[in-house]
């Protein structure tokens, strides 16, 4: 589908370049035509040749009227077609009346040559057959006492051989702007398949062509009773030739790795000779091998073996040798998985054991692994009972202002009494809940319980500060959030102003309109938002003009290290500092531990800080105590 998509998306472009240049060609050639057709009608009824003179106004009436027409509709296609009927009435009546002085056959030949190039090849065909045989009709048969004029014979043959080169000219330059254009189509085609299906830099399969080839096998080897085996591997310490070299020595060794792995799989390893889809180029230094007809699963090591040799002594590309090895997760069909997706996450998750055992080596998916995707089934219960048994709870960190320390806003956060979740915190089930879809129904009671909470201390506790609640990046692409928001609000008489929803900068997607529409949908409710952790994903500082942003909350590891010696590091608050005073946005610094820093932060101009420093997150009554202290 995608690669459907990108090659319309090309011919699109290319067509709308030819519809261009048909359409300027039509414009032109009819209003010059018209011009001709008036001037050449008006002299023609002023020397008495009425039924001439009024053909040629007739023409130049129902030019204009084709004219008005393409300028309205932009439809090429009929206007081309009127025009070339135009031009063929034209020609035919030059012929039988003509024209005069008997003049009039000496401007039938551009004007059928004109009539051949503003049609395609195959139409102008059409048009120079039809034009041949009716002229042939009238000089040579006795069709021809329909001529109000006469020709001798030699004139007739002089007329059709004139004829016969002029359009064989004019037809042979047409077929070979036809072909020119197909192979252009052709090329362009070839090229976007390519960029589709392969990676650029190895001209290897990507990850799309990759899923449909494992998708294809799986489904052989299915009937004829086969294994498969998948080799997932990753590169150890690539990013650090990407560090010192640069990215242009890390894509050569890349390349030259595809190669050497290319040669480490052998004819003996399968039924028939090494394709391009035995490979594949997932991502960045993300590799896999397919191997059909594997006898057992222990054969797949083999190969695993050969991958890890190519490294033995390091890598060398450009003189230069690189201390870079491979982690391999082995996973086999159908002992491991029978579907492709658990096929190829289950040699993921075995090369990702590889790696966190000492790299450079291989693992087969194994029953301890499988315990992993055991426990994120249990955590993925524990949230379902936590739910629908209300096992969740709220805990609220202090926000305070720099300049008085006073509590100006509260955050809530979220916590967890399922017993399949003891011991696991929010960074270990919330992304789960992410990957499960629960997260949505989480979000809501967070925020029903957040907005519940801010009544109480609206009301009892004349609190007049913000509410601050977390979202998941996933409600960006919830097209309902907006409105499920401004329900709650309205069901709590909360009005918005008094509700700051943070959202992780690393949810964002540069381009992603979803996104930016779910963002503006939230902020027309009149609520604040908040880009929580600023600083630690990508989004381009220019694009912040775009965000309905009210507040960057400075991550906590850029204030633990204001006083780090890493220059870098500790001038990045001062930069988002700059950057929100330039946009005119609040900011909070989280994760404040030392006076130093609440001193430094308030010198500096921060807005509000949170931290341990100044309040750990407290349980219910131990808010109100603070409030009412």
């Amino acid at each position: 589908m995608t690669h459907t998509r990108e090659i319309t998306a090309g011919q699109q472009e290319m067509l709308a370049v030819r519809h261009s240049r048909r359409y300027r060609l039509c414009q032109v050639l009819t209003i010059i035509g018209v011009l001709f057709l008036f001037i050449l009608g008006g002299v023609s009824l002023l020397d008495g040749a009425y039924i001439l003179g009024t053909i040629l106004i007739v023409n130049a009436l129902v030019g204009l009227l084709n004219l008005y027409l393409l300028k309205r509709t932009s439809n090429v296609e009929r206007a081309a077609t009127i025009l070339s009927g135009i031009l063929f009435f034209l020609s035919m009546s030059l012929l039988i009346t003509g024209g005069k002085s008997n003049t009039g056959i000496l401007w039938v030949y551009p004007i059928v040559a004109i009539n051949l190039f503003i049609n395609r090849f195959w139409p102008a065909v059409i048009v120079f057959c039809v034009f041949s045989v009716a002229s042939i009709l009238l000089l040579f048969t006795p069709l021809s006492s329909l001529l109000l004029t006469s020709y001798s014979f030699t004139e007739a043959i002089r007329f059709m051989l004139t004829m016969l080169a002029l359009n064989s000219i004019c037809l042979a330059a047409l077929r070979s702007e036809e072909q020119a254009y197909q192979t252009i189509m052709q090329l362009h085609e070839d090229d976007i398949r390519q960029m589709a299906y392969y990676d650029t830099l190895t001209g290897l399969p990507n990850r799309w062509s990759f899923k449909t080839n494992l998708e294809r096998m799986l489904t052989r080897a299915g009937k004829d009773k086969q294994r498969i085996g998948l080799l997932y591997i990753d590169l150890d310490n690539f990013k650090q030739v990407n560090d010192q070299y640069g990215h242009e020595a890390g894509d050569r060794l890349l390349l030259k790795f595809s190669e050497r792995l290319w040669e480490a799989i052998r004819p003996t390893d399968q039924l028939f000779k090494p394709q391009t889809e035995s490979l594949a180029r997932l991502a960045g230094d993300e590799f896999v091998v397919l191997l059909p007809n594997i006898k057992e699963p222990l054969d797949a090591s083999t190969v695993a073996t050969r991958i890890l040799n190519i490294f033995d002594g390091g890598f060398e590309v450009d003189d230069v040798t690189h201390m870079i090895y491979a982690s391999i997760g082995i996973a086999v069909y159908p002992d491991d998985a029978t579907e492709p997706a658990n096929l190829l996450h289950h040699a993921d998750m075995a090369m990702y054991d590889a790696k966190h055992n000492g790299r450079n080596c291989f693992r087969f998916f194994t029953q301890k692994i499988a315990e992993t995707l055991h426990e994120r089934q249990r955590i993925e219960k524990g949230l379902r009972n936590a739910l629908t048994q209300e096992l969740f709870s709220l805990v609220y960190m202090p926000i305070f202002d720099c300049k008085d320390n006073t509590v100006v806003a509260v955050e809530v956060l979220l916590r967890c009494q399922s017993p399949e979740l003891e011991g696991h915190g929010p960074d270990q089930f919330i992304p789960v809940a992410e990957a499960t879809g629960l997260i949505k129904e989480i979000d809501l009671w967070v925020i029903k319980n957040a907005l519940q909470a801010l009544v109480i201390l609206q009301t009892e506790h004349h609190f007049r500060g913000k509410i601050c609640i977390n979202i998941s990046g996933v409600e960006l692409h919830n097209e309902q959030f907006p409105t499920q928001v401004k329900s709650l609000l309205s069901h709590h008489k909360i009005a918005p102003e008094n509700v700051e929803l943070e959202v992780t900068e690393t949810a964002f997607v540069a381009g992603d309109t979803t996104c930016l529409g779910t963002l503006r949908a939230l902020d027309e409710l009149g609520v604040s938002l908040a880009l929580d952790d600023f600083g630690t994903g990508y989004t381009a500082f220019t694009q912040l003009i775009h965000y309905p942003a009210d507040c960057l909350k400075i991550d906590r590891s850029f204030v633990n290290d204001l006083f780090s010696e890493r220059e870098a590091r500790n001038k990045m608050v001062m930069f988002i500092q700059n950057l929100a005073k330039l946009y005119e946005l609040r900011v909070i610094a989280e994760g404040v531990e030392t006076e130093a820093q609440l001193t430094y932060l308030r010198d500096l101009g921060c807005d509000w800080a949170q931290g341990y420093y100044l309040s750990r997150p407290l349980p219910w009554d131990d808010l109100l105590e603070l409030l009412n202290a």
